[in-house]
Protein backbone atom coordinates (compact mmCIF):
# COMPACT_ATOMS: atom_id res chain seq x y z
CA UNK A 1 0.00 0.00 0.00
CA UNK A 2 1.35 3.42 -0.91
CA UNK A 3 1.83 6.24 1.58
CA UNK A 4 0.17 9.66 1.50
CA UNK A 5 3.47 11.09 0.26
CA UNK A 6 3.63 8.62 -2.62
CA UNK A 7 0.02 9.37 -3.52
CA UNK A 8 0.72 13.11 -3.52
CA UNK A 9 3.82 12.63 -5.68
CA UNK A 10 1.83 10.53 -8.19
CA UNK A 11 -0.83 13.22 -8.36
CA UNK A 12 1.79 15.95 -8.82
CA UNK A 13 3.37 13.97 -11.66
CA UNK A 14 0.00 13.35 -13.28
CA UNK A 15 -0.74 17.07 -13.21
CA UNK A 16 2.75 18.17 -14.26
CA UNK A 17 3.31 20.05 -11.00
CA UNK A 18 6.36 20.23 -8.77
CA UNK A 19 6.48 19.97 -5.02
CA UNK A 20 7.30 23.69 -5.01
CA UNK A 21 4.09 24.34 -6.98
CA UNK A 22 2.17 22.43 -4.32
CA UNK A 23 3.77 24.56 -1.61
CA UNK A 24 2.62 27.68 -3.42
CA UNK A 25 -0.92 26.30 -3.78
CA UNK A 26 -1.19 25.24 -0.13
CA UNK A 27 0.84 27.92 1.62
CA UNK A 28 2.93 25.20 3.27
CA UNK A 29 6.69 25.85 3.41
CA UNK A 30 8.95 23.73 1.23
CA UNK A 31 10.78 22.27 4.24
CA UNK A 32 7.53 21.32 5.98
CA UNK A 33 6.08 19.82 2.79
CA UNK A 34 9.21 17.77 2.23
CA UNK A 35 8.98 16.47 5.80
CA UNK A 36 5.26 15.67 5.44
CA UNK A 37 5.72 13.75 2.20
CA UNK A 38 8.70 11.78 3.46
CA UNK A 39 7.00 10.75 6.70
CA UNK A 40 5.19 7.47 7.25
CA UNK A 41 3.29 8.90 10.20
CA UNK A 42 -0.28 10.15 9.72
CA UNK A 43 -0.56 13.78 8.70
CA UNK A 44 -2.79 16.24 10.50
CA UNK A 45 -6.20 16.47 8.89
CA UNK A 46 -5.80 20.17 8.12
CA UNK A 47 -2.63 19.40 6.14
CA UNK A 48 -4.30 16.56 4.23
CA UNK A 49 -7.28 18.82 3.50
CA UNK A 50 -5.03 21.62 2.16
CA UNK A 51 -3.17 19.22 -0.09
CA UNK A 52 -6.34 17.51 -1.32
CA UNK A 53 -7.98 20.87 -2.01
CA UNK A 54 -4.89 22.15 -3.88
CA UNK A 55 -4.73 19.00 -6.02
CA UNK A 56 -8.52 18.83 -6.40
CA UNK A 57 -8.63 15.23 -5.21
CA UNK A 58 -10.67 13.41 -2.60
CA UNK A 59 -9.11 12.96 0.83
CA UNK A 60 -9.84 9.24 0.53
CA UNK A 61 -7.56 9.04 -2.50
CA UNK A 62 -4.63 10.46 -0.54
CA UNK A 63 -5.30 8.20 2.46
CA UNK A 64 -5.66 4.99 0.40
CA UNK A 65 -9.16 4.47 1.69
CA UNK A 66 -12.02 3.13 -0.33
CA UNK A 67 -14.10 6.08 -1.43
CA UNK A 68 -17.47 6.14 0.19
CA UNK A 69 -20.37 8.37 -0.41
CA UNK A 70 -21.34 10.34 2.60
CA UNK A 71 -21.39 13.69 4.20
CA UNK A 72 -18.40 15.94 4.68
CA UNK A 73 -18.63 14.95 8.35
CA UNK A 74 -18.25 11.26 7.45
CA UNK A 75 -15.23 11.93 5.24
CA UNK A 76 -13.47 14.07 7.84
CA UNK A 77 -14.43 11.74 10.66
CA UNK A 78 -12.53 8.98 8.88
CA UNK A 79 -9.50 11.23 8.45
CA UNK A 80 -9.67 12.24 12.11
CA UNK A 81 -9.82 8.65 13.24
CA UNK A 82 -6.77 7.89 11.12
CA UNK A 83 -4.99 10.64 13.03
CA UNK A 84 -6.16 9.42 16.46
CA UNK A 85 -9.01 11.87 16.51
CA UNK A 86 -11.12 9.49 18.56
CA UNK A 87 -10.39 11.60 21.61
CA UNK A 88 -12.36 14.51 20.12
CA UNK A 89 -15.97 14.99 21.06
CA UNK A 90 -18.57 15.02 18.29
CA UNK A 91 -18.95 18.77 18.69
CA UNK A 92 -15.16 19.29 18.42
CA UNK A 93 -15.09 17.13 15.29
CA UNK A 94 -17.88 19.20 13.73
CA UNK A 95 -16.05 22.43 14.59
CA UNK A 96 -12.84 21.12 13.05
CA UNK A 97 -14.65 20.04 9.89
CA UNK A 98 -16.28 23.46 9.59
CA UNK A 99 -12.87 25.06 10.01
CA UNK A 100 -11.21 22.84 7.39
CA UNK A 101 -13.93 23.24 4.80
CA UNK A 102 -14.85 26.84 5.55
CA UNK A 103 -18.45 26.17 6.48
CA UNK A 104 -20.32 28.89 8.31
Amino acid sequence: MSTVGENVRKELERRGLSQKDLCTLTGISESAMSKYLASNTPLRTDIIAKIARALDVNIYQLLNLEEKTGTTFDICKTALMARSGSSLTTEEKKELIDLIFGHE
